[in-house]
């Protein structure tokens, strides 16, 4: 399989070369074409856009993993974005010339109806899909066929600067394996590496790290045939902890790292960057929370306003404010923190993650230069029953 990290091209850098990576782009001169975007809504010179947002479509789920990073409910707890807030990111992604989305959930396949009509208004607005990101829970052999062709008609193949990524995420998921495996054979023999990509994120327990990958593979040999690893690109990582979800079972994560190495290994994830990823991108909750950072358990600090409540283009001038944010995007990563906080220190911090290190990073460099960024304090934590029942008065549905 194509491993993450494969192919990255970063703006200013390195040529891009169309079709290769697992967010491939369809031309070379896309971040020509992107800045110009951006200077039609005047973002020209803003020194923080977001390339891309991953957004969740809804909380709705129909599985249930004790250690999912996302926050997902049940069918019967979770919502899905209504026709108006739907139509409302429409407006916001086109206000700041937003170059694409990815969409994830909850699953975005139980709100088969919100997630079409969203893509068909998307592709009016040339607001590019750059991911769907599912459970595979349309895999069956009834529904595998339709469904594509559902996305087809709604304008998945249609975009001009990204090839379309399909993300089928297994782990703690139950979708059978034989229905995941069933997605991958059809994308790989009805389309090209040039219509579309398809990649699994296999998600493993961190105390013993098996991935279902592997029998996912045996399992797709026995049924097809050689396994596609020129297409199917891979994502491997572990169970994390999240510190917006109260309920997410605790993740026994065995060792701990210095935080000074978390720094020196970290990706410099505001410098436009396309192929193995879309950088700099953001995570726009189903609660309206916008977070400049799309890593799933993201810190709280990092969350600078609610696109329910205000501009799209006022949060990201928010964002532009934060000196920790600055700090970090002039410098490359998280090293560059190391000009407020020396390694001396840094070396004896833990963690177990790259988020974690950013969390504690932030709590010091706020402490050590008395800023607490124009985002404030973390967003407070509102419990879903609340926070569904007031977003009921913004058209929230249970789609």
């Amino acid at each position: 399989m194509i491993k993450e990290g494969a192919y990255t091209y970063i703006d200013g850098r390195t040529p891009v070369v169309p079709y290769t990576g697992k967010y491939a782009v369809k031309t070379p001169d896309v971040f020509d074409r992107i800045r110009d975007r951006w200077a039609q809504v005047d973002l020209a010179e803003a020194p923080y856009r977001p390339l891309r947002i991953e957004f969740e479509l809804t909380t709705k789920c129909n599985d249930s993993c004790p250690s999912c990073g996302m926050g997902a409910l049940s069918l019967q707890a979770g919502r899905s974005l209504s026709d108006r807030q739907l139509e409302h990111l429409i407006e916001e992604f086109t206000d700041v010339g937003l170059p694409c989305v990815a969409i994830t959930g909850g699953e975005p396949f139980v709100a088969m109806r919100a997630l079409l009509r969203f893509m068909a208004r998307a592709r009016s607005a040339a607001v590019e899909i750059n991911k769907l990101t599912t459970n595979g829970i349309w895999g069956s052999k009834r529904r595998c066929g339709p469904t594509f062709d559902q996305l087809i008609k709604a304008g998945l193949l249609d975009n001009q600067l990204f090839v379309p990524l399909l993300m089928v995420s297994i782990g703690e998921q139950t979708t059978r394996l034989e229905d995941v495996a069933r997605i991958i054979h059809h994308t790989v023999t009805e389309f090209t590496e040039r219509d579309l990509n398809i990649a699994i994120s296999s998600l493993a327990d961190p105390s013993d790290r098996e991935h279902k990958i592997y029998p996912l593979m045996r399992l797709y040999e026995k049924t097809y045939g050689d396994f596609p690893h020129d297409r199917v690109h891979s994502t491997m990582r572990v169970y994390l902890d999240n510190e917006r979800l109260e309920n997410q079972a605790p993740i026994h994560r065995p060792g701990q790292t210095p935080v000074s190495k978390w720094m020196d290994t970290c990706y410099d994830c505001f410098a436009p960057t396309v192929g193995s990823y879309v950088l700099p991108t953001a995570l726009l909750k189903a609660d309206g929370n916008l977070y400049a950072c799309a890593a799933f358990n993201v810190p709280e600090k990092l969350g600078f306003g609610n696109l329910f409540r205000e501009r799209l283009r006022d949060i990201i001038a928010r964002t532009n404010r934060s000196s920790y944010v600055a700090t970090v995007r002039a410098g490359g990563g998280l090293k560059a923190l190391h000009d407020v906080i020396p390694r001396t220190e840094t070396e004896k911090m833990t963690c177990g993650s790259f988020c974690g290190s950013c969390s504690l990073l932030i709590d010091t460099f706020e402490q050590r230069t008395g800023e607490t960024g124009p985002g404030g304090p973390a967003l407070p934590f509102v419990p879903a029953d609340a926070l569904w029942s007031r977003l009921s008065a913004a058209g929230g549905r249970r789609d």
